[in-house]
This record gives structure tokens, sequence and C-alpha cells, in this order.
């Protein structure tokens, strides 16, 4: 298990990048392979995505637990939660 993460990211569109990229390295060093990395970045900035409010920043929470992976994000009174189970523990 790896220790729980949160930041705040700022509304201006340059630093989105910042969730998804510290979600595949989150993942990365809670087991999980290059692919699991890929996979939930790729989850977490499409969620991103349809959450941003125009000058709203966004909070990002990230949890793990035995194989499983969680982000909520936050951003102008919404959220979404995005989940992984991990494919295999890194060896």
């Amino acid at each position: 298990m790896s220790d729980p993460v949160t930041l705040v990211v700022p509304a201006d569109a340059r630093y989105r990048t910042l969730a998804p990229e510290l979600a595949g390295k989150y993942v990365e060093i809670a087991g999980g392979s290059a692919a699991d990395a890929k996979t939930l970045s790729e989850a977490v900035l499409r969620a991103l995505t349809t959450l941003t409010a125009a000058g709203a920043d966004i909070d990002v929470a990230f949890h793990s637990e035995g194989s499983r992976v969680e982000i909520t994000l936050r951003c102008g009174g919404r959220s979404a939660v995005v989940k992984h189970l991990l494919r295999a523990a890194k060896g």
C-alpha cells in the first residue's frame, strides 16, 4: 500500500497534465506496471476533461489499498472517482 497523496492543481490549463502524470507514477509506486500507469493516466485525463470548470482549481486525492488504486477529483462543486485494479504486481 502506498501512502495517500493529495494535491491541488491550478485551474490554468498548463498545469492540468500534473494529475495524470502523478497518477501514473503513483500506480507504479503502488506496485503497478507501465501498462497500469498508462491506463490510469488516460482515465484521469478523461475525468479531468469532463470536470474542469473555468477558473476552478482541481483537488486530487490518491489512495491505494491492496491491488486497488483510487483517485478522487473535485472541481467547481463536481467530482469524479477513478478506480483501477492493478493487473500484476511488479516483480
